[in-house]
């Protein structure tokens, strides 16, 4: 393998933001991780030697919170393909769909008003059969995921125990609140005044309630000691996909990106989505909202960067003063929250990649998890061989 010059990164802060996607990301971040341990790179944990490339601060939601949980304990990508793939790994035991589709209720749902009818109006006969589905939270619950973490995963259940910066995004169900769970209780974020960071809370609870996908999963339930009340979450990227912002709350300089929501684009040997159902044609629905959110973050950044340079190659043109133009410069990175030393690199399937797009989202199967854990190993060489956050 043709070695990547990687000294731009020695000794840099930098940060591992996986997104969710369920199984299917999962697999490619694994991919992903695999690359960057080959590529050089060491993912830090508590028993982790230090390295002028470590990787030590990691942020996940959802399937992403789970990869990050893995790394930050100490299991290699390596480990968990094998338990995964191989099903012979002997430092973990793999997740099952026993694990992944528990109906077991965390606690005891709260009272509900009467005054809403999911079904007002509708005759009686289709209510009757509609009912119990439309009282339902949800199919199943991640309680058995919880119970997973806790007897394979987890050797320090607090953020605090952790040699490594690990954050978990979830949603909160009964408001328009992004918690950020973290040993850190840093101020709201610029760009959003209702995301909060909560500390405090266990690693194992912060990841159920970040993997809890509705409608699939119910909404995790979560005791707050601030406030007294238990409170609902759900996946972590509702609100937000990416939140590369907590890496950059966070002061890392390098922020490495993983995520699968690329959506499918006409291929001739392929069609068009409307032969294949409704599973592909939700799935596009889903991916095209995902990926206009991720578009507009680095669209906002990109234009941000570009008002800064204009305005200073204007001043240099025009022979402004230097202490004048910097001063300028760096008030215009503070009003537009743009750091010039931060780095993205964005890892994700090229949209020529249709397999990854069709791959099920659930699915466990060996040889399916093995072609997607393969892509993200290539696509991750493919972007440090040609640098592509630098073009």
């Amino acid at each position: 393998m043709r070695r990547v010059n990687l000294d731009q990164f020695k000794n840099k802060k930098i940060a591992l933001v996986l997104s969710g996607g369920v199984v299917k990301a999962s697999a490619w971040h694994l991919g992903v991780g695999l690359a960057l341990e080959e590529l050089g790179f060491s993912l830090a944990n508590n028993n982790s030697e230090p390295s002028s490339l470590d990787i030590k601060n990691y942020v996940g939601s959802s399937a992403g919170a789970l990869i990050s949980l893995y790394f930050a304990s100490g299991y290699s990508p390596m480990d968990v393909i094998e338990a995964q793939v191989d099903g012979k790994s002997a430092r973990i035991k793999p997740i099952t769909y026993k694990d992944m589709l528990s109906l077991k209720a965390s606690v005891k749902r709260p009272p509900k008003s009467e005054f809403y009818d999911a079904l007002e109006g509708f005759p009686t006969v289709l209510k009757k059969i509609l009912n119990p589905f439309a009282t339902l939270p949800g199919f199943f619950t991640t309680a058995g995921l919880k119970r997973y973490l806790d007897e394979n995963v987890i050797s320090h259940d607090d953020f605090a125990n952790l040699k490594t910066d690990l954050f978990v995004v979830a949603t909160q169900l009964d408001h328009s609140r992004k918690v950020i769970f973290s040993k850190y209780n840093y101020p709201n974020p610029h760009h959003d005044s209702t995301a909060c960071y909560y500390t405090g809370i266990p690693v194992s609870e912060s990841v159920a309630a970040s993997m809890s996908v509705p409608p699939f999963y119910s909404p995790y339930p979560i005791f707050n000691p601030q406030t007294n009340f238990t409170d609902y979450y759900i996946d972590g990227e509702i609100r937000e996909t990416l939140s590369t912002h907590v890496a950059i709350d966070h002061g890392c300089e390098f922020i490495i990106s993983s995520w699968t929501h690329t959506p499918y684009h006409y291929m001739d040997e392929v069609g068009s989505l409307v032969n294949y159902g409704l599973p592909a044609i939700c799935t596009q629905a889903i991916y095209l909202m995902i990926q206009k959110k991720i578009v507009a973050n680095r669209a906002m950044r990109a234009q941000s960067e570009d008002i800064i340079d204009t305005v200073s190659e204007y001043m240099k043109s025009n022979k402004f003063d230097e202490k004048h133009r910097r001063k300028i410069t760096s008030i215009l990175e503070r009003k537009l929250h743009f750091n010039p030393n931060i780095q993205m690199i964005d890892i994700y399937p090229k949209h020529s990649n249709y397999r990854t797009f069709f791959k099920n989202s659930f699915s466990l199967n060996p040889d399916k998890l093995s072609e997607v854990v393969s892509s993200g190993y290539k696509r991750t060489m493919e972007v440090f061989r040609n640098h592509e956050w630098e073009s």
